[in-house]
């Protein structure tokens, strides 16, 4: 019997492995097509697509449905990529499926983003779940999820410059590869802000001849925590993100379309309780007081911008502790971050895809390797009235939160 901590060191010993989504696809319809045998709302974006993955669990939960989520990364350990009830898959299933399928995981030789995706499949069947919320791991048209070949609805929170080497160097490009998700006569929901963009995605989606719903704006408010006007009703959310906001209205215009649409009964009544109880950890999470210390993921420049937006409103000295992995546009999210705050300090952390902290580094910034030091030294220096931010890297975020968490 394997024990859970050799499961997760055999699985993510095969990152890089990777045969193209045509030999994933092939896997899945050897194995009878686990990801259509239930229903599922499948959801893509440069920025917000977790976040958004939760506000739809979140408010379905609240309706009285048994709700699967499948997000990467996790932020706490492998198995939270994969979830029912925000409740992590248990350490015997995920050690049983890997003791079950480890043979014709080995004989496909598959990658381990597509065993995640893989075992989530097997947990959702088996526990029976009313619908199962996914997130696109990279892109759209290319990612292992998009195996999917009925979901409810499709859904593009977001297009931004992120992944160029993967995606393209334009977000006409990018948005292409995110309306990859798109099925022929599907439902999709765009939150997508920029016209040449929106565009792309109408196109593709007059092409499978599918229906596009645009999200209507939304009227955020000032003050914690964020209260927001959206199509004339009231929704508060359980965080001071501003950014956030825009992020529920994709959820409320993708729920509202499926009330609509007979896939599910859900009331005003469990729209408001659901959004008011949904917690993305690691997205502007408020990890201590005095002074006041928040996390965040903001892992590009989109995300970025929009965590700039938030900070202005937090009490000073503002101080950021940023890192950020090889492929970002790191100078561009350091300079963008040093505008909005009095400090601004950068770090680094070890993991294979990380940027050295002195590659980071830009004039006016302060660096300090060792990030539990940065961290501490950003503390005493905002004072008990101050704010610490930290963000950068997901990757980095998890680190930081089980410190944190720890008690130090």
């Amino acid at each position: 019997m394997t024990t859970i901590q050799e499961a997760v060191e055999w699985i993510t010993a095969r990152h890089n492995f990777h045969h193209g989504f045509d030999h994933f696809q092939r896997f899945m319809a050897s194995q009878g097509d686990p990801q259509d045998q239930f229903r599922s709302i499948h959801v893509a974006g440069t920025n917000g697509k977790g976040s958004t993955v939760s506000y739809l669990a979140s408010c379905l939960s609240a309706a009285g449905y048994t709700v699967g989520t499948f997000t990467s990364p996790h932020l706490t350990a492998h198995q939270d990529r994969i979830r029912i009830q925000d409740q992590w898959i248990n350490d015997e299933t995920f050690v049983r499926y890997t003791d079950t399928y480890r043979e014709l995981i080995e004989q496909w030789d598959l990658a381990m983003f597509e065993i995640d995706f893989f075992f989530a499949c097997l947990w959702f069947i088996e526990r029976k779940v009313d619908i199962a919320v996914i997130e696109v791991g990279l892109g759209g048209l290319w990612d292992s999820t998009n195996t999917l070949h009925h979901p409810l609805c499709s859904v593009i929170v977001s297009i931004g410059l992120d992944h160029m080497d993967r995606l393209g160097d334009s977000e006409e490009a990018i948005a292409l590869q995110k309306a990859g998700i798109v099925k022929s006569g599907g439902v999709v929901i765009s939150g997508v802000k920029q016209p040449e963009c929106q565009s792309v995605i109408e196109n593709v989606c007059r092409e499978k001849q599918a229906r596009l719903i645009p999200v209507s704006p939304v009227k955020v408010l000032s003050g914690y925590p964020v209260q927001f006007i959206w199509e004339g009703k009231s929704y508060t959310l359980n965080t001071a993100a501003r950014y956030q906001a825009e992020n529920a209205a994709v959820a409320l215009t993708c729920l509202n379309e499926g009330r609509q649409r007979g896939w599910f009964e859900i009331s005003e009544e469990a729209l408001v309780q659901g959004l008011k109880q949904a917690v993305w950890a690691g997205r502007f999470e408020i990890m201590g007081h005095r002074p006041l210390v928040i996390i965040d993921g903001a892992h590009n420049v989109p995300g970025i911008e929009a965590l700039c937006a938030s900070v202005k409103e937090l009490p000073h000295p503002q101080i950021i502790v940023f890192t950020a992995l090889k492929d970002k546009e790191t100078t561009g999210m350091a300079e963008r971050l040093k505008q909005c705050c009095d400090q601004l300090i950068i770090t680094q952390f070890d993991y294979f895809r990380a940027q050295t902290g002195k590659a980071l580094t830009i004039e006016g910034s302060e660096l300090i390797e060792d990030w539990k030091t940065a961290i501490l030294s950003a503390k005493q220096r905002a004072q008990p009235e101050g704010t610490v931010v930290i963000t950068g890297s997901l990757y980095f975020i998890s680190e930081v939160r089980a410190w944190l968490n720890s008690g130090s």
